[in-house]
């Protein structure tokens, strides 16, 4: 079961991935990956956690570090932040917030024909039928997400709480109102429709200044490099 997540005086705070140094605060049932390869708050799949906390090149804004994600044919390709498995677990509200990263071609990144990145939400929820005693509910959002091919493009999305702008899926009996107001788990994934499998990738991957739970007063500052008032940086 994942576990409860606690209810914090700072779940309403803009939280902020500097990616810059490494930690052991992260962890995941069974996932032995990290022990060995640190980092902040985060999963991958490119095969299963091994993103890796790089300097090469420097960060997005000048910054020394940033994660890499690394795919040599990799079935799925995705990174997120993990709220629902930090110590102590969040959930998160996000409707009607915004989300903010940079995205850069680190090496050349090749993919299957019709696979494009888009920013993803899940939560997780009991469910008595499933093996584990929980199943996942996930959405993203229709437009797909700017790579940087030589340089860092910003991405800035507003998780609007509107289901005409985005896809679900999972086939499970959650609205996005509800799996947005009870977010555990968001980042940026290739997808073909439904499809996170078959996308065949390959190549490097850089995500830089991961701001999530971000309202529309924090945005000028997110936009100059600089962090929200009361903001949770990590």
């Amino acid at each position: 079961m994942p576990r409860v997540p606690e209810v914090a005086d700072d779940d309403s705070r803009p939280v902020i991935h500097h990616f810059d140094e490494r930690s052991w605060r992260v962890w995941r049932p069974g996932c032995e990956e990290l022990r060995e390869h640190p980092t902040e708050y985060l999963a991958s799949q490119a095969p299963l956690d091994r993103l890796y906390l790089a300097t090469d090149g420097g960060g997005a804004l000048g910054t020394l570090g940033y994660v890499a994600v690394p795919a040599h044919d990799a079935d799925q390709f995705y990174a997120e932040s993990t709220p629902i498995w930090w110590v102590p677990s969040r959930i998160y509200d996000l409707r009607d917030t915004w989300a903010s990263f940079y995205l850069k071609a680190i090496t050349r990144i090749e993919v299957a024909d019709g696979y494009t990145p888009h920013l993803f939400i899940a939560a997780t929820f009991p469910d008595p039928q499933a093996d584990r005693g929980f199943s996942i509910d996930g959405w993203y959002l229709a437009r797909p997400l700017e790579v940087g091919q030589g340089t860092w493009a910003y991405n800035e999305m507003h998780l609007a709480n509107d289901p005409a702008q985005w896809v679900q899926y999972v086939d499970m009996p959650r609205t996005l109102d509800w799996t947005l107001g009870h977010c555990g788990f968001i980042g940026w994934m290739y997808r073909k429709g439904k499809n996170s499998r078959g996308v065949a990738a390959n190549g490097t991957m850089g995500w830089d200044e991961f701001c999530f739970n971000l309202r529309q007063g924090d945005l000028a500052a997110v936009r100059a490099g600089q962090a929200p008032q009361h903001a949770r940086v990590i």
